[in-house]
């Protein structure tokens, strides 16, 4: 699971580096905080799964899915609301990092799958 982390976090700062060469360093930072919350998504994830295995009955691992869901859809909304409310991030750059991370992640998570 970390191998799609990686990508994620490599394709962010690449992008957010495009966006700032093309663009402005502003995009770049605004970018960036978008890829940041997906990387939050992520790490929340990783966290969970390593917490997971150690369960043994089956309600107690749906209660945490859903906990985990929960907390990551709380944690990566306060993340993108704040950037846009409290901190006037650019919204369009942002939102375009935090879709290049989560496909970047979705897809190197479908080309290696872990076995185990």
């Amino acid at each position: 699971m970390f191998f799609p982390a990686t990508v994620q976090a490599v394709s962010v700062l690449l992008v957010a580096g495009a966006a700032g060469a093309w663009l402005a360093p502003a995009a770049a930072g605004a970018v960036f905080y978008g890829g940041l919350a997906a990387l939050a998504n992520t790490g929340l994830l990783l966290w969970r799964s390593r917490q997971g295995e150690i369960h043994s009955d089956g309600m107690r691992h749906f209660r945490s899915f859903i906990r985990s869901s929960l907390e990551r859809i709380v944690v990566v909304g306060a993340w993108l609301a704040l950037g846009f409310s409290v901190w006037e991030i650019q919204a369009g750059p942002m939102l375009a990092g935090f879709i290049v991370g989560m496909l970047a992640w979705m897809l190197a998570a479908a080309a290696r799958p872990d076995t185990g």
